[in-house]
């Protein structure tokens, strides 16, 4: 499927607006989910930021293992690119993340410009951009308004001293290839409309089944066992996944088991590993 069949002209204005904000800001935050982080990493991210400043953010960090977790970040960092784990789930992150933003305001401050350090977040669709923004707009202490002869018409929130946050979720359009499908599909960020959830159900099960990791499921669904086509036949019995005539409605068995993976319901498990350095 072609990339313009994924995502229709909304996704070309929404690029198109981002370019513009990307304009008004020192920082540009890049959220990646940490289940699949070389899917929904956006690669033409440097050509559209040119020489800004960039951070890389593992976004819901408590849904992907913490092993591998701790690879990515290392991965990201010899890419020379500054990474961190972030999830409004873990408190502990956000604070290191605002203790970042801080360090780099101060030095800014204290520079020629003494100015406020700009920021913007963004990522591909349903990686968490909204969520994290509402969490640091709600902690944070009001909002700035325009700031003229600058960023007339945009919307800023001072998150702290010295540092402040475009209001506004910066949208990637994803980089799609045959490899990238299946786990942009299984995180939710692709339209579930254009995706085969039944064909992408099954290919999930087959990786917990391939790592050794049903015991995950287990506990969500009771008991599995078989191929992957029998376990999804298991889950939407023990769900009540049946039309008429006792028959499995797989499709709906297969849109429960994504949102149950996307929700974090059946444990931490993440879909890609860092290449070999």
């Amino acid at each position: 499927m072609k990339k313009g069949q994924w995502y229709p002209g909304t996704m070309a204005r929404a690029v198109s607006r981002l370019k513009k904000d990307l304009a008004l800001v020192d920082l540009v935050v890049e959220l990646v989910d940490a289940r699949a982080p070389s899917s929904s990493h956006n690669h033409e991210l440097e050509r559209l930021i040119k020489n800004k400043e960039r951070l890389v953010l593992l976004h819901k960090a408590d849904r992907g293992e913490s092993e591998i977790n701790s690879r990515w970040l290392f991965y990201f960092q010899r890419q020379k690119l500054p990474a961190m784990l972030s999830s409004v789930q873990m408190p502990r992150t956000v604070k290191s993340f605002l203790g970042y933003l801080e360090s780099r305001g101060r030095h800014l401050r204290g520079s020629r410009f003494k100015r406020a350090l700009r920021l913007v977040i963004v990522g591909i669709p349903n990686v968490g951009k909204s969520t994290l923004l509402n969490y640091l707009v709600g902690r944070a202490a009001a909002r700035t308004g325009d700031r003229p002869g600058v960023t007339r018409g945009h919307q800023w929130v001072r998150l702290l001293a010295g540092v402040e946050l475009l209001d506004t979720p910066g949208i990637l359009p994803p980089l799609l290839t045959e490899e990238a499908v299946f786990p942009l599909a299984a995180i939710g960020a692709l339209p579930p409309e254009r995706i085969e959830r039944q064909q992408v159900a099954l290919q999930l099960l087959e990786r917990y089944q391939q790592q050794g990791k049903l015991s995950r499921l287990k506990r969500r669904y009771d008991i599995l066992k078989g191929s992957p086509a029998a376990m999804l036949e298991q889950i939407g019995v023990s769900r009540g996944c049946l039309l008429p005539g006792e028959k499995i409605d797989l499709e709906r068995t297969a849109a429960l088991l994504l949102a149950d993976y996307q929700a974090g319901n059946l444990g931490r498990f993440t879909l890609e590993e860092p290449p070999p350095l």
